[in-house]
């Protein structure tokens, strides 16, 4: 006996067929496009650049920070890079950098004087700020003072960016 099927049923069967993906297919494309582009995402960026970037927007802050207590307090601050271990700056008050009373302790660090990990070096660099937030290379006092002539730039190794102060208003720019 053969089976005979109507019209109808026929075309219920061609409907079923054409409806388009399951939600389980759906859900199974999108769980490894998800994987994929994790694995990918991981391999393409290391840790030592994120931690580098790290550093450096560290370098950045804390200057700004001298800079910004300079303007609040209207005194002279600054931050120096030392040439004993060039992975080491402080910020200090005052005229003078070498001066242990002078050296200020910043929020969030431990010791006075903070050290980048061994293999992050920096160039050497001393930078006053006036109470207006302008910045100088040497600071004696208001009338026997250096104002920075061009910018400085601070370079930190391994970095593809170099802090970059700029000449007149301190404004600190990564390039």
């Amino acid at each position: 006996m053969s089976k005979y099927y109507s019209p109808n049923t026929v075309e219920t069967k061609m409907n079923r067929n054409n409806r388009g993906f399951t939600l389980v297919e759906v859900t199974v494309v999108v769980v490894l496009i998800g994987i994929i582009a994790a694995v990918v995402f991981a391999r393409s960026i290391s840790t030592d650049q994120i931690n580098l970037v790290g550093q450096v927007d560290k370098i950045r802050n804390h200057i700004r920070y001298a800079q910004s207590m300079a303007m609040k307090r209207n005194e002279v601050w600054g931050c120096k890079s030392d040439g004993l271990s060039p992975g080491t700056y402080w910020i200090f008050n005052g005229n003078d950098a070498d001066i242990e009373s002078n050296q200020v302790l910043l929020p969030g660090e431990t010791a006075i004087k903070v050290s980048l990990p061994n293999s992050i070096t920096m160039t050497l660099f001393t930078i006053f700020f006036d109470n207006y937030g302008k910045p100088y290379s040497a600071y004696t006092d208001e009338s026997d003072n250096t104002p920075l002539s061009s910018g400085l730039t601070i370079t930190v190794s391994g970095s593809p960016n170099n802090l970059t102060i700029t000449p007149k208003t301190g404004f600190i720019t990564t390039q």
